[in-house]
């Protein structure tokens, strides 16, 4: 994808993208934002690096600088709250969960596919980092500007992610009008580059993927040509399966026809929110409930994507980190309202919170292990053949899938 945005081109080599393809006519397209291909630009001119395989590198330093971001947010509530045993046990908390379980442990796969996911939720971290602290100390011009660049790139990386940020940056400026001006350029910058790459994809700046041309429809799986032009690629009617499937996860195969008839796929590995995020979850729900009037505009944002996540064709494991953003803030606020009390917590409430932060590592390792050897597409074709255990099994004694 470098080598052909360098030439000026949008299509990509067939033998690139391989089963991944959008057919139009005799080109061969790709639904990857650039960004990810933007990355590799300065080693095109070197002949022995211009196809070196950096995408393990590049999973690494955007899971690196996505938890740089929200430790940083952590510290920014501790900060802003009044010394205290609940402080520290909350900060601590944090702190463990972050490093040792949640969206930093569950998705150490490397693939085309993570890749992109991962830089899209590390430019969704740093605006959740500068939105706080605009929650905390004022919105001004620098912070909105800020906020605008990651918004930016988060859109020229995955568009469901940037969607999100410009909805919540969007909210925010009709409110800060006055510091405006350069953040809205930027943002229409970047949106006129997403828009060019679109134009010369798909004949339309206003399209990120015409699945219609998805080559693997076409040529696998003609059902899905008719599910798409019967449903869509987002219908709430599919948010009862979306809470299932990322909330308490139930099989597609298990599900009724007429629920099975609404997706493409449910992907391995089932998860749940409930057991990787416990303490993020209590927290959110915290926050939620005692948010400032002000905190809900980037709260509205920041769940646009989980909301097409729980309304798309497809449910895939890797989908799951376009809720962190929104998770983590609420969870954030909830933090910021419970470390304004400075008694100590109670021993159940301690106890509580020692069992959530040791399930959430635990679990985030047990999912991480799972996912690095889960295949892709629908996990029907997989465990209505040979079972959970014939799945897995040979998979986790080789290493991969």
């Amino acid at each position: 994808m470098a080598e052909h945005l360098a030439a000026g081109r949008f299509d990509i080599d067939p033998a690139a993208i391989g089963g991944e393809a959008f057919l139009d006519g005799p080109r061969t397209l790709s639904y990857f934002g650039v960004f990810c291909a933007l990355l590799r630009l300065p080693l095109l001119p070197f002949p022995t690096l211009a196809h070196l395989d950096i995408a393990r590198l590049s999973c690494l330093l955007a899971l690196c600088l996505g938890a740089w971001f929200q430790l940083r947010a952590v510290l920014l509530v501790r900060a802003a709250s009044p010394a205290g045993p609940r402080r520290d046990w909350l900060t601590v908390a944090l702190f463990v969960c972050i490093l040792l379980g949640g969206q930093q442990i569950q998705f150490l796969r490397t693939s085309v596919y993570q890749e992109v996911v991962d830089w899209a939720d590390a430019f969704a971290m740093g605006f959740v980092f500068l939105a706080l602290r605009g929650l905390l100390h004022g919105f001004g011009a620098r912070n909105l500007t800020g906020m605008a660049v990651f918004a930016g790139l988060a859109l020229l990386d995955r568009v469901s992610f940037g969607l999100g940020l410009y909805a919540a940056l969007g909210l925010l400026l009709i409110r800060h009008w006055r510091a405006a001006l350069w953040p809205v350029l930027i943002l229409a910058a970047f949106a006129l580059a997403v828009g060019i790459v679109n134009h010369g994809r798909w004949g339309d700046p206003a399209v990120f993927a015409d699945f219609t041309k998805y080559a693997m429809a076409q040529d696998r799986h003609p059902d899905r040509l008719v599910r798409l032009a019967e449903y869509g690629p987002f219908n709430l009617r599919r948010i009862g399966l979306g809470l299932s499937y990322y909330f308490v996860p139930i099989p597609a195969f298990l599900l009724s026809d007429g629920a099975r008839d609404l997706v493409d796929a449910m992907e391995l590995p089932f998860g749940s929110f409930l057991l990787s995020d416990p303490v993020l979850l209590l927290l959110a729900i915290v926050g939620l409930r005692h948010a400032p009037a002000k905190a809900w505009l980037p709260l509205a944002g920041l769940a646009v994507p989980a909301v097409l996540m729980l309304t798309a064709i497809s449910m895939n494991y890797r989908y799951r980190v376009e809720f962190y953003p929104l998770l983590l803030l609420a969870a954030l606020l909830g933090f910021r309202h419970l470390a304004q009390h400075t008694a100590r917590f109670g021993r159940k409430a301690r106890a509580a919170l020692l069992a959530g932060v040791l399930l959430s590592a635990a679990v985030s390792h047990a999912m991480a292990a799972l996912y690095a050897v889960s295949p892709f597409g629908s996990a029907e074709q997989y465990v209505g053949k040979d079972g959970w255990v014939g799945t897995y099994a040979g998979r986790l004694r080789v290493g991969h899938d």
